[in-house]
């Protein structure tokens, strides 16, 4: 089947992250790809030069893909539709469905988290965002300190489910949603203003 260079890049993308979900990172190989599509694995060294650059331009694709579902939440936000407490399901889902749990694990592990980056710089402006709204609770310090511990919260949890969740979940018998109601329960209290002497450590 003949394919124009940008349908043979889609489709092997697109095949990499299946074996990524499926199989982890190491089943990103340009044979296992080219296999899976039944194209070349010449076809493949053409378009991406090497299992790294395959790899590489992966992450790119994924991380372009969670910035734009964050960069969404946050125009939410300062429209008025959006809560705070929405920024559980947007964290998880990206990490789980999305496949940012894995991609993340992936970068951590392969020394590539400079990539990354353009995902700090939408959630540093949704940290700005929800610290805007919660002008008056308290002094800008204190807030900045709630909003970012939860934001630390949230994501950390989002990351340990999507990465090891399944298994855990197993081992003790709770269901899949498990640790985001648990996260969407606890979040309320790490947002709310702290008595005089209180605070997060």
């Amino acid at each position: 089947m003949r394919r124009t260079p940008e349908e043979a890049r889609t489709l092997a993308l697109t095949s990499a992250r299946r074996l990524l979900l499926a199989e982890g990172p190491d089943a990103i190989t340009l044979q296992a790809v080219a296999s899976d599509l039944g194209m070349s694995h010449t076809n493949l060294i053409h378009h991406f030069g090497s299992a790294a650059g395959l790899q590489s331009e992966l992450m790119r694709q994924m991380v372009s893909e969670l910035t734009t579902t964050i960069e969404s939440a946050v125009m939410r936000l300062r429209a008025g539709k959006g809560e705070v407490k929405d920024f559980v399901d947007i964290v998880f889902d990206a990490f789980d469905r999305g496949g940012a749990g894995r991609l993340a694990a992936w970068m951590a592990l392969t020394g590539e988290s400079m990539h990354l980056a353009p995902i700090g710089e939408v959630v540093r402006d949704y940290i700005d965002s929800v610290e805007r709204g919660a002008d008056g609770e308290g002094d800008a310090a204190t807030i900045h300190e709630r909003v970012t511990s939860a934001t630390l919260f949230v994501t950390v949890a989002a990351l340990g489910d999507a990465i090891i969740g399944n298994e855990l979940r197993k081992m003790v018998g709770r269901e899949r949603e498990a640790v985001r109601k648990l996260m969407g329960a606890l979040l309320p209290a790490v947002l709310a203003p702290q008595p005089k002497g209180g605070g997060h450590s």
